[in-house]
């Protein structure tokens, strides 16, 4: 699994790309990156677009133990999951419905495009790299 952050400035809007299969300890790495990232300015919206995943081998016992975690990207701003596949939306419902406080907060769609008209955003607009930081956006 690989995975980018990019930031929209204007909107405050932090959008994670993640592509190939999704593992136990990529996720780990992810969620603590995110976290860190966010931990730097915000409140941030947050698109997490799941369009590029080939494969899922997430554990129950990783998402059970997340959602107990201080949430990554904090605040009350939406939070937009691109889920095209069953088995992402199906993990992410599961981590929605774990963490009570962020109820309301996730969005679901199966493209892309769909999580930008909500946000009122376009993918133009991330023009910031965040991780890894080395990458042009």
């Amino acid at each position: 699994m690989e995975y980018v952050i990019d930031l929209d400035p204007t909107h405050q809007v932090l959008r994670v790309t993640v592509t190939g299969t999704v593992t136990d300890p990529a996720t780990r790495e992810l969620y603590a990156s995110l976290g860190h990232v966010a931990a730097a300015g915000g409140p941030y919206a947050a698109i997490f677009d799941l369009s590029g995943v080939t494969g899922n081998q997430l554990s129950i016992e990783t998402v059970l133990d997340l959602a107990r975690k201080r949430p990554a990207v904090p605040g009350r701003r939406p939070r937009v999951v691109v889920a095209p596949r069953p088995e992402e939306y199906g993990l992410f419902r599961m981590f929605e419905r774990l963490r009570d406080e962020m109820r309301g907060q996730f969005h679901f769609v199966l493209s892309a495009d769909e999580a930008y008209a909500m946000l009122g955003l376009s993918p133009e607009g991330f023009s910031q790299r965040l991780f890894p930081e080395q990458l042009a956006a």
